[in-house]
């Protein structure tokens, strides 16, 4: 998670603000260091499916984050967390999967967000 958050921060994101100061100045579009925006977010989109699969199983696992009866606290606690995580993910994945990478696309094709 750690190499997709650099990826986004560090080569996507950047490039999305560039791209969109551009269009709102009336400017040529900057050079995409991978072509079409449409090869990191594809990347984006399979890692954030395996990321949300792999929380599934944890949260399988875990019988829906239920620890056991006679759990210490920091087990507990644990549980807590790795579910705020999950739903954490899912906000992520909804805004950049159904929001961010829509408007970036026609950012590309359209030189403005829609």
């Amino acid at each position: 998670m750690r190499i997709h958050a650099v990826a986004e921060e560090g080569v996507l994101f950047p490039y999305i603000s560039r791209a969109l100061q551009a269009a709102e100045a009336g400017g040529e579009p900057p050079t995409a260091p991978f072509g079409s925006i449409d090869n990191p977010i594809r990347m984006m989109e399979d890692e954030h499916e395996s990321a949300g699969a792999a929380m599934a199983l944890i949260r399988e696992l875990t019988d829906n984050y239920t620890p056991p009866d006679d759990a210490c606290t920091t087990y507990r606690i644990c549980f807590r967390e790795l579910e705020a995580f999950e739903r954490d993910l899912h906000v992520h994945v909804h805004l950049e999967n159904n929001i961010l990478f829509p408007r970036a696309r026609a950012l590309e094709a359209w030189g403005r967000f829609a």
